[in-house]
This record gives structure tokens, C-alpha cells and sequence, in this order.
């Protein structure tokens, strides 16, 4: 489910997530002003989306440790058309599929 990420919310779940190939388990949003496109990454199958990104640091939040990264996307599809924006993942370093994801610890 994807909403609006321009207030902080709190997200609780319980997966199972075994993907055979690529996937992604995660909190993914947007927000319109400026335009940003947002994945709070909990687990993932075969390739991490954030390769090829700029490694921003790292936050602890919900008993992990997340790796921030931003990319600039051009010209490329979002939630307002054909748009240039900054993405931004927060990727978990221990892969999980279940529990608490608050917004706020990851885009304050």
C-alpha cells in the first residue's frame, strides 16, 4: 500500500515474505511538495534497490539498523507524471518480515 509520507505514521505487520527471485517487503510512499519518492525497505530478495545510490548514514529505529540512501531519478514516472525527484530508501541491515515501522525515525 503506498500513502502520502508527509506525516509520520506508524505501520505494524506480520509477513511472510519468500520471493523467488527479486522483491520488495517494505513502507512506500510519496510526498508532493517537494517531490520525493520514499521506501522504508524491511526485507528484499535478490537485489538491493539501493545499489548504485548515495549512502547517506544510518539510523536505528525498531531495534535495527537501517542504511539511508538518496538517487536523483529523471525524467522518470511518479505520483505527479513523468517527473524529475530525489528517491530515498531506507534499507534494514538484518532482513526482517515483521513488526513496527515508524515513519518518522526514517524521514523526520
Amino acid at each position: 500500500r503506498a500513502w502520502c509520507l508527509e506525516q509520520a505514521r506508524q505501520k505494524n505487520y506480520s509477513s511472510s515474505f519468500n520471493p523467488n527471485g527479486n522483491g520488495y517487503l517494505s513502507v512506500y510512499g510519496w510526498s508532493t511538495s517537494p517531490l520525493i519518492e520514499y521506501s522504508i525497505v524491511e526485507s528484499y530478495g535478490t537485489y538491493n534497490s539501493s545499489t548504485g545510490a548515495t549512502f547517506k548514514g544510518t539510523v536505528s529505529s525498531e531495534g535495527g539498523t537501517h542504511n539511508i540512501y538518496t538517487a536523483r531519478r529523471v525524467n522518470a514516472p511518479s505520483v505527479q507524471g513523468t517527473q524529475t525527484f530525489t528517491q530515498f530508501w531506507s534499507v534494514r541491515t538484518s532482513k526482517r518480515v515483521g513488526g513496527t515501522v515508524t515513519t518518522a525515525s526514517h524521514y523526520p
